[in-house]
């Protein structure tokens, strides 16, 4: 939530509407927020105080005048840099990304570019940690953006996700992230990292404002939700046997307890092991990678790129033509199969299998065993990535120990509305009351 008197952008939106609320006190509380977690989450690469100052005195006419929104620096943001958190990019764009320009011209307010793992290429999102818990990642590659919305330095942000990179931060800080059917939004103005997989979208305080949110970026119209309650819902259950920690696991049991409740039918459904859906996605992701950024790579910037990330993205020299082939061959048959088989129903399943990992741990223990920390996060939203598909983490409550856990919502291509109309629907019957994070002593 973003404060306690205005929780969401519906509440604050209605309070402007009555006179009790005025932007520029909504900037005040936003930028509050910023200088009293900024120092300790590290979510911000670019915020100009005085401009948004300025700008929060006349915000421009809209239906989000004056609300405060961060974007991930992947986005391109008339007047601030690009980097994609890199220092091989530093780009100056004179225009808005086209999702970007339409949340402008609704008046929003933009405050300033937030971090991403290096080339949107991870799950981690260094030095941004996650406000739940400042010893634990906030996932990524849109952490900076799920950070900054969960600590209510944003009322809503801007995510991109190619493998869950929306949805996977969403989960573990809490907050509402959609990942929309591929191609149903204009990339424009938005750097790529594997153009088959990318998509950009919301992340916000509730499903309600990333619905909002999605329709000022050029949602376009699609099937909603039915009206009666009995809903089909898809459950995989078997795929990840073995992969939710405790906390995860329980939260699930929760969770499929309030879709009973509402009458929902559940059913369950098989999906292809792990290793396929890495294999086909590492086989279109990689050789798309290594062309995005291939004169990077091949010129005197590559020495600017971090750690191993050049080498990593060096490995799609190595993928054939004919394997890249046959994996988009591969992705067209089980679009087509699953499409099929989720009809007007929706899967569901948790978003992430564990709570937010630790800073610095490269594996965490599962009833399966140990598992590298990216196996872990993205093993439950690569299928949707695959398959195209839109797909919403809502918040599934908290671990015993108070960290946050995800929901996830999946429908077939074009039931963006859908899949957020079925998170509203659980979300209600759920009665989470809403939640921030408190800010531990220095």
């Amino acid at each position: 939530m973003f404060s306690d008197e205005w929780p969401d952008w519906q509440a604050a939106a209605e309070a402007l509407r009555a006179g009790r609320l005025t932007p520029y006190a909504l900037w005040e509380q936003a930028d509050g927020a910023i200088g009293r977690w900024e120092p300790r989450v590290h979510a911000f690469l670019h915020y100009d105080r005085a401009a948004a100052q300025r700008r929060a005195a006349a915000p421009g006419p809209g239906a989000w005048s004056g609300a405060p929104l961060v974007v991930k620096d992947v986005a391109d943001v008339a007047g601030m840099p690009t980097t994609g958190g890199s220092r091989a990019y530093r780009l100056r764009p004179a225009r808005d990304a086209a999702v970007v320009r339409r949340w402008r011209e609704a008046g929003a307010l933009l405050m300033g570019k937030t971090n991403t793992e290096e080339l949107a290429f991870g799950v981690i999102t260094a030095p941004t940690v996650n406000p739940w818990a400042l010893d634990r990642i906030p996932g990524g590659s849109s952490g900076g953006t799920a950070a900054a919305v969960a600590a209510g330095m944003a009322m809503g942000g801007l995510g991109t996700d190619t493998a869950g990179s929306i949805r996977i931060p969403a989960a573990l800080c809490g907050v509402v992230g959609l990942k929309p059917t591929q191609n149903a939004l204009p990339m424009t103005g938005i750097m790529a990292l594997a153009p088959s997989f990318d998509t950009v979208g919301p992340l916000a305080h509730s499903v309600a404002d990333a619905s909002a949110l999605f329709d000022l970026m050029g949602g376009p119209e699609g099937r909603g939700a039915h009206a009666e309650p009995r809903i089909r819902v898809l459950v995989p259950d078997a795929y990840w046997a073995g992969r939710l920690d405790d906390g995860v696991a329980a939260a699930w049991a929760r969770a499929l307890r309030v879709f009973e409740a509402g009458g929902a039918r559940i059913q369950a459904v098989a999906l292809p092991s792990w290793d396929h859906w890495r294999d086909v996605f590492l086989a279109v992701r990689r050789p798309e990678s290594y062309t995005v950024h291939r004169r990077v790579l091949e010129g005197p910037r590559r020495a600017r790129l971090g750690g191993s990330l050049a080498a990593r993205l060096e490995e799609g020299r190595a993928v054939s033509a004919v394997d890249y082939l046959a994996a988009q061959a591969e992705r067209r048959h089980l679009a087509d199969q699953y499409r099929r088989r989720l009809g007007a129903g929706v899967m569901a399943l948790p978003t992430v299998g564990v709570v937010a990992p630790r800073v610095g741990e490269h594996h965490v223990q599962l009833p399966r065993g140990s598992t590298g920390v990216w196996e872990a996060l993205v093993a439950l939203t690569l299928p949707a990535s695959v398959l195209g598909f839109p797909a919403v983490s809502v918040p599934m409550g908290r671990s015993a120990d108070g960290l946050p856990t995800g929901l996830q919502i999946v429908g077939g291509p074009g039931a963006d509305r859908q899949v957020l109309a079925v998170a509203a629907w659980w979300a209600r019957r759920a009665h989470h009351a809403p939640s921030r994070p408190s800010l531990p002593a220095p």
